[in-house]
């Protein structure tokens, strides 16, 4: 069972380091600083540790080892996806003009750091949905959960993909955000962690989703699996206006950035990882 948030708050060496990497510049050679300094935390945490911090007016754990995002988050989080997190304050602020919800869906959320973001930015005005399969992640992202009862986030622990069913998890040992769905198979060890495939469209309607503003999607490869059904299906009502791919064409089975221009799509930026695409307003 997890301790509590606050046992594991930083030491007077974390915080210092902390201080310092969180004020370096957002360019590659306050990165390369932040590099050297963040190992000296990191390597005292040992390989599952976390601190206990607040980000974005948010009590979250942040674990540094094994999952980059999380470590991003801990010492820079001045760098940490700017960009996108620039295009949903738009779209909320947005939102809040019309004086309505801001819904926000989190494909591969991981520890669900977009999400937290979004409901830090849009408060109770915010309806989000974090899908995620991966055991430890939907462990931590509970975790973070509990420890902020009043942030409403719905969570989904499914695998998405173009078909029903089991999937296998691989899980990359130096960084869980890499995690990749595939067939199961009769090779696989008894311990190969498994999770439900189901698609998208289902998702929502389970968790009564009937609009979408903003979808963010970082599935190591599966984006094209997940979304093409999506929009070959779903009514216009349920597409969102701002999309957040991560960008593995190489690893797609079809275009999908063109695929969602002849949708109404158009690219509204693009960072080192992801593409921002926006569909004008109806």
């Amino acid at each position: 069972m997890d301790e509590a948030y606050g046992t594991h708050a930083p030491n007077r060496l974390d915080r210092a380091i902390i201080a310092v990497t969180s004020r370096l510049p957002n360019n590659w050679l306050g990165l390369r600083l932040a590099i050297g300094l963040r190992r000296i935390v990191s390597m005292r945490l040992g390989t599952d540790g976390g601190l206990d911090v607040e980000r974005w007016g948010m009590r979250l754990r942040l674990h540094p080892r094994r999952n980059g995002c999380e470590k991003n988050l801990l010492f820079t989080p001045q760098m940490y996806e700017v960009p996108e997190r620039r295009a949903l304050a738009a779209e909320i602020d947005r939102s809040r003009r019309s004086l309505r919800d801001f819904v926000f869906v989190d494909v591969g959320a991981n520890v669900g750091l977009f999400s937290f973001f979004v409901a830090s930015f849009a408060g109770s005005n915010a309806k989000i949905l974090a899908i995620e399969p991966a055991p430890e992640a939907l462990r931590r992202l509970r975790f973070n959960l509990a420890a902020n009862p009043a942030v409403r986030i719905s969570v989904a622990a499914c695998a998405l993909g173009d078909s029903a069913g089991p999937v296998a998890l691989e899980i990359p040992a130096g960084d869980m955000g890499g995690t990749r769905t595939r067939p199961c198979s009769s090779g696989d060890r008894a311990d190969t962690p498994r999770a439900e495939c189901r698609a998208l469209r289902d998702v929502l309607e389970e968790a009564s989703v009937t609009s979408v503003d903003a979808l963010k999607i970082d599935v190591e490869g599966a984006e094209d699996l997940i979304l093409i059904p999506f929009f070959t299906d779903a009514p216009e009502g349920l597409w969102p206006r701002l999309l957040i791919i991560e960008d593995t064409a190489d690893l797609w089975r079809a275009d999908l950035f063109t695929f969602l221009v002849q949708r109404g799509y158009a690219i509204a930026g693009r960072t080192k990882l992801n593409v921002m695409m926006r569909r004008p307003a109806r």
